[in-house]
C-alpha cells in the first residue's frame, strides 16, 4: 500500500486531489494535513524519533503556521525523515520558488493542474509512478533500529 500524506490548505484543492489519487483498484491511503504544523506533528509523532506516517509527502507551499518551506526544511533536518520523498505540488510556476526548493531538498516540483482532466491525468501519472516504478526502502520497526544502534 502506497501512503500518502497530502498537505495542502485548501479543501478544495485537497480534496479534489484526494478523488484524483485514490483511483478504484489502487492501493492507495491518503491523509489531508491542512497546515505546516500539523503535516510536522503527523510526520514525526513524538520529535524525529519515530518513522513517517507516509511513503511520499505531496506538499503545498503557502500554507499556514509553517509554509511549506519550512516543512521542507524541517522534514530535511529531522534524521529519521531526512530520505522521506517530498514532492512539491504548487500553483506557482516561478523559477525561484522551483530552485528554492530543490536546493532545500525537494524531489521533485509540480505545478497544480487547473483543470480536472489534468488533475486527474497527473494524479494517475504520480499513483502509476510512485506505486509500480518506484522501490521504496523497507519498513523497519523502531525497537529494531535502536537495538542496532545500540549493538555498535
Amino acid at each position: 500500500m502506497l501512503r500518502i500524506a497530502l498537505v495542502d490548505d485548501s479543501p478544495a484543492d485537497s480534496q479534489m486531489m484526494q478523488m484524483a489519487l485514490e483511483q478504484p483498484g489502487a492501493a492507495i491511503e491518503v491523509t489531508v494535513l491542512e497546515d505546516g504544523a500539523r503535516a510536522m506533528e503527523y510526520l514525526t509523532g513524538t520529535g524525529c524519533k519515530g518513522p513517517a506516517g507516509c511513503d511520499v509527502v505531496l506538499l503545498d507551499l503557502n500554507l499556514p503556521l509553517l509554509s511549506g518551506y519550512e516543512v521542507l526544511e524541517q522534514i530535511r533536518a529531522c534524521e529519521k525523515l531526512s530520505g522521506l520523498p517530498v514532492i512539491i505540488l504548487s500553483g506557482s510556476s516561478d523559477e525561484w520558488d522551483v530552485e528554492r526548493c530543490y536546493e532545500a531538498g525537494a524531489n521533485s516540483y509540480i505545478v497544480k493542474p487547473t483543470h480536472l482532466t489534468d488533475i486527474l491525468l497527473a494524479a494517475t501519472q504520480f499513483v502509476d509512478y510512485w506505486s509500480r516504478c518506484v522501490k521504496l526502502p523497507r519498513k523497519r520497526k523502531i525497537v529494531a533500529v535502536q537495538k542496532l544502534e545500540g549493538s555498535f
